[in-house]
Parts: structure tokens; sequence; C-alpha cells
């Protein structure tokens, strides 16, 4: 038996060294470098959530109708087109559900789209003017991401190569071809919210006052590269 143990083991040390030893064949110089690159952009593509629900204003109901009135007077004014407001979701039925406080209660949900932080700063203005509070800031985005991403993808490419080429450098050597390219799987495409799921407050509208409020949308790319060594 202790012959047996001793025999599966020499097996299993043999494979593991033998394939050692056939990747190692060839015996190629190499060197292995990461590229990054990244850049911020502030976004041209903001996305308000609003929510119109009923409620009691001034001691009168104020349905979700007369908000809903108020608030597409209030973006006509403010120059917004309102094929930029839409419903949050497919339906264009009034949201019904019940709470055991208050029974059953009704509510309306918007998406706005807007371009700049003037426009978000004006539409949470009107909003508490007409006592429409239950909005906030969802997404932002920009216009140009495909050919940004594709932009920050080439500079990390560049970066690989100048760090694999001066390294080799101090060295005496030089970077042959590529053997291995391969893009980092902890790439970044954030998109960070100004300020995501946060109700409105009295103050929001003095908060946003340029595009510097916004937090900027990062890209970021990584590749690990292996050159052959000339």
């Amino acid at each position: 038996m202790k012959k047996l143990i001793a025999a599966l083991a020499f097996a299993i040390c043999f494979s593991a060294n033998a394939q050692t030893i056939e990747n190692n064949k060839d015996n190629v110089p190499y060197i292995t470098v990461t590229g990054t690159a990244e850049k911020e952009v502030v976004p041209d593509i903001i996305y308000i959530s609003i929510t119109l629900q009923e409620k009691v204003v001034n001691k009168a109901n104020y349905t979700i109708a007369a908000q809903e009135e108020k608030l597409k007077k209030s973006l006509q004014g403010l120059g917004i087109d309102l094929k930029n407001l839409s419903l949050a979701d497919a339906s264009s039925d009034i949201i019904r559900y019940k709470r055991k406080d208050k029974g059953i209660e009704e509510r309306q949900e918007y998406s706005l789209k807007l371009s700049t932080a003037a426009e978000v700063r004006k539409v949470f203005e009107a909003l508490h003017d007409n006592d429409i509070k239950e909005a906030s800031i969802s997404k932002v985005d920009h216009t140009q991401m495909d050919a940004l991403r594709k932009e920050v993808r080439i500079d990390a490419i560049k970066a690989a190569k100048d760090k694999a080429t001066y390294l080799l450098q101090a060295i005496g050597e030089q970077p042959g071809k590529p053997l291995i390219i391969n893009e980092e799987p902890d790439n970044q495409y954030r998109i960070e919210n100004y300020r995501s799921n946060v109700s409105f407050k009295d103050s929001e509208a003095n908060n946003v006052n340029n595009e510097t409020d916004f937090k900027k949308i990062r890209i970021k790319f990584s590749y690990f590269v292996k050159y052959a060594i000339k």
C-alpha cells in the first residue's frame, strides 16, 4: 500500500514538471507590461427623475393632473422641449399602490432629459416653485461616449508600448512583436451620478450652479501586453 501511494505521488510530481518543461520549451525572452489610460469628461446628458403624487398643499388637494400641467408649463417657459419629458416606464397608467396607513395612493413617474447644469438648476427651481419636491438626478452620460472609450483604449495600448520600450532601453534591448494582449477586467466606464437617489431639497437648486458641480464621467482602460524581446 505504501509503495502504491509513493508511486502515485511520483506520477503527480512528474506530470507537473513535464507541463512546466513543455511551457518553457521555446525559451523566448519576453517582457510583460501593463498600460493604463483614463479620461474624465463633464456629462452632457443628465436625466432627472420626477415623481408626481397626490398631496395636500395649503389645505387643498394637489392632484397629479394639476402637478403635471404645471410641470409642463414650467418646462415650456424654460425653453425645454416637452419631447425630453417621458414616462419612466412603458405604461401611461398612473401607478396605484397600497399602504396600510394611507390606503391606496397614486403616483406618476417621469424622466426628464437635459444637457447642461444650468438647465438642471432652472428645472429644480421651477419644481420647487410648483411644490413638486420628489425629484433627483438619476443618471448622467455623454453623447460622444463610444468615441471617448475608443480614444482611451488606444492611449492605454500606446502606454504599454512606451513602458516596454523605455524599460528595455535601460538594458540595451528593444521590444519585438506582442505575444499577448489582454484587456484588464477591472477597466472602468464609470458614470458617477451627481446625486443618485437623493430627494430634492430646498437648497438643491442653489447647489447646482455650474458644470463643475457634476462628478465627471471617468473612463479608464488597462491592457496587459507580453512583448518578445528582439
